[in-house]
Formats: C-alpha cells, structure tokens, sequence
C-alpha cells in the first residue's frame, strides 16, 4: 500500500497533479481543490498523504495534504454509495472543516449542491458521520455546540420507523431493522438499524 509519496512537481492539471520521485518514476495524484490550492509550484518538493484504491481496470492514487484530509476522505468512501468520485466532489466543494462542521451540525442540505451528490446520500453521509466525527471535532471548530440529526430525519423520542422510511425503506423493513437494535438513544438505533438493513440482515 503506497500511503505516501515524496517528489517534485511535474505537472499540475485540475484535480491532478505529477509527482517526480527520486527513484525517476512519476506518479498522477488525484487531489482534492483544497489539497490542489495547496500544492508548491512546479519544480518544487512536495510531499502528499495518500490512498491507494485498486480496481480490477485501474489503480487509483489519491494524495492530501495532511492526514486529516486523507482520514475525513476514508470516512466518505466507508458511507454506502460514496466512490472515490463522490468523496473527492464533496471535498472539493466544501472543503474539510466546513464538511465536517456541517455534517456534526446535522444538516445535509449544503452537501447536494456538490456535484453528484442527491439528497438521499447526503442524509445517508450526515446520519453515518455524525457521530464518528463529533468525537474528534470541537464546537469551536465546527462552527456548533453539539451533535444532532437531520431535519429531514429528525424523529421524537425512540421512533425510528418515519426517519428509515424517509430514507427510502418500507414501513416494514424499517420495523424489522428497528427489532434487531439494542440502544436507548435515537441516534444510535437509527444508525444502527441502518446498517443492518445496508448488511442484508432484515428480510
């Protein structure tokens, strides 16, 4: 697994950049705009943080700028339906720190503007994230005070079945996954009921 790569810049065209090493190979890093925006001139050493994907027709490398970057990226590709394609749009049109913010502060409106990104997969990614990135991100830094679900998805008390149903299950795949939670908090049996529907448990 290539995690990171130190050379010159050979070349820079949207959303791509060439890195030179030093054993004369040249790379082609997909970047996101941010960690693009950051990116030294050419001729000059960089070294970027980066994600090997590999698919039967072709091997993809994607670099960052620092760690965070390639970790918030990680997340995105752990959300069913988001592809390298996808997490770099949403990357690139928000940025990390007003993605995450966003995501913490339970919207998910601003994340379907990016380019590829529908409504249903941007609740999907606010309700899978928001709980694995409150605990690392501040109030301060995510622009909020706490944690809390979707407007869209929102439900009183322990009611889960209008929140799944929202998100395009049936009433009784809902009611099924709901059975096999075992959580007092909302968010909690949301989030899990709805992985056991994407793991196929629910019939």
């Amino acid at each position: 697994m290539i995690v990171e790569i130190e050379g010159i810049v050979g070349g820079q065209e949207p959303g791509l950049v060439v890195i030179q090493t030093a054993q004369g190979l040249s790379y082609g890093v997909e970047v996101p705009r941010e960690t693009e925006d950051k990116l030294p001139a050419r001729g000059e050493r960089v070294r970027l943080y980066t994600h090997l994907v590999i698919r039967e027709e072709q091997w993809r490398l994607i670099g960052f700028m620092s760690v965070e970057e390639r970790q918030v990226f990680r997340d995105l590709l752990g959300v069913q339906g988001v592809g390298v394609k996808a997490a770099l749009s949403l990357m690139s049109h928000l940025g990390v720190n007003a993605l995450r913010g966003t995501v913490q502060n339970g919207e998910w409106e601003p994340l379907k503007k990016a380019p590829g990104i529908g409504a249903k997969t941007a609740q999907r990614i606010q309700l899978e994230l928001s709980g694995r990135w409150s605990k690392d991100l501040s109030p301060h830094s995510a622009g909020g005070t706490g944690t809390k679900l979707s407007k869209a998805i929102q439900v009183p008390r322990d009611d889960v079945v209008l929140a799944l149903m929202s998100l395009g299950y049936a009433a009784d795949e809902a009611q099924a996954a709901l059975a096999m939670v075992k959580s007092d908090s909302p968010q909690d049996r949301l989030r899990q009921a709805l992985q056991a529907l994407d793991r196929g448990r629910v019939r």
